[in-house]
């Protein structure tokens, strides 16, 4: 009977110790049920074996309590009749027990299902991300194609700036071939004039002269001519004279002659000698004077001739000096259409210079406007792959999770099954344990009336003294060991819960120079010139404050409060796989121990 009670009571004992074992695996799962928010992991080892060890020694402590108290009841019945009441005292007690325990379970059920739906709503969250990150996505692909047309417009337009700057050098370099054609056309042209009048200005010195000398010949004609006029007055008077006195000779009569011929001799001696001699020189003299009239008529005809000579020249040098004046009217002309066309051409030398200055300004703004459009677009492009491989880490964390929820779905349906069969099961063992504790209390009853002692077998006994405090002893050990390795994850969990304040501070930095700089930058776009064109910038998702989607689902709070309480990243998690195996090889060695 003793056997059969002790065997009931292991029975029960290892029916109390499935329910806990069931309602630990409960808790097991609602714990991988809040954890898969913070990177999906699968139930830890050491956490297994923490909860194996506390459902050990609830498990050795309650049989340890069910044997003082089965002990302790039959030492009652054995040394007084009133035991009977402290049994049926203990069998209330224990019945309470079990209905606490059930109302406990119901519970446990119920904050299962309450996990449950919380997981379900953290699933449809995830959900919402997930289209949030693939619009993100899709908004992000959007920029990145709006930044490369924009780079292929900014390099098109480049390339028609750089084409309009080597025309533009043509022009320059053309116009200055001109302006140096120009200059030595003008150089030429001015030494030609400046020949020309010192030729022209020689020739007049000249034609000056000549006339001179022709009005000093003239001068002298004249005067030839005026001696002349009086020398023929001269020669006139003298023939004159000539003539009266051949007129005299002819008038005087004959009667006379008789008287006066004796008087008249020596008068008609010194007349014949004086008209002779005055005659002679007169002739010599006419005729010096016929031939010197003869010289100055030849030379005024001579003179006449220099002078319509000199009215030629003259009028061939007015006609010179017209046409003279018409060139240099024209090199007038031409010169000022050279200035004209050099003030033009500096002009127009000018504007090229600004155009190309212009240009070049344009030029690096653009080429800063491309390399800034480059990092960007590399920077999208890095974001797109983090975004993708974001998404596809999400994905992956969608399915296990998704996975993770059917197993534990199933595993729940499997655990509620079991739990439904070991309540049947502990239903009929407590009826079974009613009818024996029944009939061995009958039998120790009638048995103490016989003796003062009760029997019990010696493998009960060796399992209520012994093995009880032994697994007492590692149970607390287990427990020491849980607690410490318990502080040692705390402290962990405080450094990881610094880094990542640090890291959120160090983000915070960084969007605040970000911000900065975007502030600057558009400060710098509108206080430019109106020549220079405005840097074209892409948004940034940085700039713009959205995060990449993995920092959303790595901060992303859960609705589970087992996971607001941790506030831990995927980090964490691996840390505390890192840290773990240390605590299982030390409750893998216990348990070796105690098998041993």
């Amino acid at each position: 009977m003793d056997r059969e009670k002790c065997e009931d009571r292991r029975r029960i004992g290892s029916v109390k110790a499935a329910v806990n074992m069931y309602g630990d695996m409960i808790l097991d799962e609602n714990s991988s049920l809040k954890k898969p928010q913070e990177g999906f992991p699968e139930p830890s080892p050491r956490v297994k074996e923490f909860h194996r060890a506390r459902r050990s020694l609830n498990r050795y402590k309650e049989s340890r309590k069910t044997a003082e108290s089965e002990l302790f009841g039959s030492r009652g019945t054995v040394n007084d009749p009133a035991s009977m009441a402290e049994e049926s005292n203990l069998e209330a007690k224990r019945n309470a027990f079990v209905a606490k325990s059930r109302s406990v379970e119901s519970y446990q059920y119920e904050e299962v299902m309450r996990e449950l739906e919380l997981v379900k709503q953290d699933l449809s969250q995830l959900k919402l991300d997930m289209a949030s990150v693939m619009e993100e996505k899709a908004r992000a692909k959007k920029e990145f194609e709006d930044s490369n047309s924009r780079m292929k417009s900014n390099g098109a337009s480049v390339e028609a700036l750089k084409e309009h700057i080597e025309a533009a050098k043509e022009e320059h370099v053309l116009v200055e071939l001109a302006q140096i054609e120009a200059q030595k056309e003008a150089g030429e042209i001015e030494a030609q004039k400046e020949k020309e009048a010192g030729e022209f200005s020689f020739w007049i010195e000249e034609t000056k002269k000549k006339r001179e000398d022709m009005i000093e010949e003239i001068d002298h004609s004249k005067e030839l001519e005026k001696k002349l006029g009086a020398t023929l007055s001269d020669i006139s008077l003298l023939q004159d004279e000539l003539k009266q006195v051949k007129g005299l000779d002819s008038v005087v009569p004959r009667g006379d002659e008789d008287g006066l011929k004796q008087q008249d001799d020596s008068f008609h001696s010194v007349e014949k000698v004086e008209p002779s001699a005055f005659l002679e020189s007169i002739k010599k003299e006419l005729e010096a004077a016929k031939k010197e009239l003869d010289s100055i008529k030849d030379e005024g005809f001579q003179y006449m001739s220099s002078m319509d000579i000199i009215r030629n020249e003259l009028q061939h040098v007015k006609e010179e000096t017209s046409k003279l004046k018409k060139t240099e009217e024209k090199a007038d002309s031409k010169v000022k259409s050279l200035n004209t066309k050099l003030v033009r051409a500096k002009s127009k030398l000018e504007a090229v210079t600004a155009a190309e200055e212009k240009a070049k300004s344009i030029e690096t703004n653009l080429s800063l406007t491309l390399e800034q459009s480059r990092a960007e677009a590399d920077a999208s492009k890095k974001e797109k792959m983090l975004i993708t491989d974001d998404i596809a880490t999400i994905k992956a964390e969608i399915q296990k999770t998704e996975s993770e929820i059917d197993i534990t779905e199933e595993r729940l349906q499997a655990a509620m099954q079991e739990l439904e069969a070991v309540k049947s099961s502990e239903a009929l063992a407590l009826e079974k344990l009613r009818s024996l504790i029944e009939t061995t209390m009958q039998s120790r009853a009638s048995a103490s009336n016989h003796s003062s002692t009760m029997t019990v077998s010696r493998f009960e006994y060796e399992y209520l003294t012994g093995h009880a405090v032994g697994a007492e002893e590692i149970a607390d050990k287990k427990v020491a060991a849980a607690q410490a390795w318990i502080e040692a994850l705390k402290a962990s969990e405080r450094e990881i819960l610094m880094k990542t304040e640090t890291a959120h501070r160090e983000l915070r930095e960084l969007r605040v120079e970000e911000e900065n700089d975007v502030s600057l930058s558009a400060k710098e776009n509108v206080d430019s010139p109106n020549g220079q064109l405005p840097l074209i910038r892409v948004r940034s998702m940085k700039s713009n404050g959205n995060s990449t989607p993995s920092r959303r689902a790595k901060h992303r709070k859960s609705a589970s409060p087992a996971i607001q309480e941790s506030g831990s990243t995927s980090f964490t998690i691996k840390t505390k796989r890192k840290s773990m195996p240390n605590l299982t090889t030390f409750l893998n060695g216990k348990k070796v121990d105690k098998d041993e």
